[in-house]
């Protein structure tokens, strides 16, 4: 009896244990300066989940004009324009990605989530429309 309650116990702890490795998979990602397939599916995952009511940044009226989104790309810096028009992405998107490499951090510009340092220089760019 006593050797059946042992098994039961070790049996559910090591559910427990894989059950939360793998809710946990996704916020434990090492952080990376460049989004990858993975974040991209996560992304647009989420953003089909909340395109009929989208938050600041993801809405029709917050999408860029088609010069401004060329604008938009690795290696530039967000203007003042760019700026203005920046939001913080949504907590559930940011719980599902990897956490940012120090000094940097995940904004919406115009749509898209956009990796950028503190100098505002874009990293790297999630397009969503």
């Amino acid at each position: 009896m006593k050797s059946k309650l042992v098994l039961c116990a070790a049996v559910t702890a090591l559910l427990a244990m894989t059950g939360s490795s793998a809710l946990a998979q996704d916020r434990n990602r090492p952080s990376h300066d460049k989004f990858d397939d993975h974040d991209q599916q996560v992304t647009h995952d989420w953003y089909n989940q909340h395109q009929s009511h989208p938050p600041a940044g993801f809405r029709d009226r917050d999408r860029l004009s088609p010069a401004e989104e060329g604008r938009l790309r690795e290696g530039e810096r967000l203007d003042n324009g760019f700026r203005n028009r920046m939001h913080p992405i949504p907590s559930d998107l940011g719980r599902r990605l990897p956490p940012p490499p120090p000094r940097h951090k995940y904004v919406s510009v115009g749509g898209h989530v956009v990796l950028m340092d503190n100098n505002y220089q874009i990293k790297s760019v999630i397009r969503l429309h």
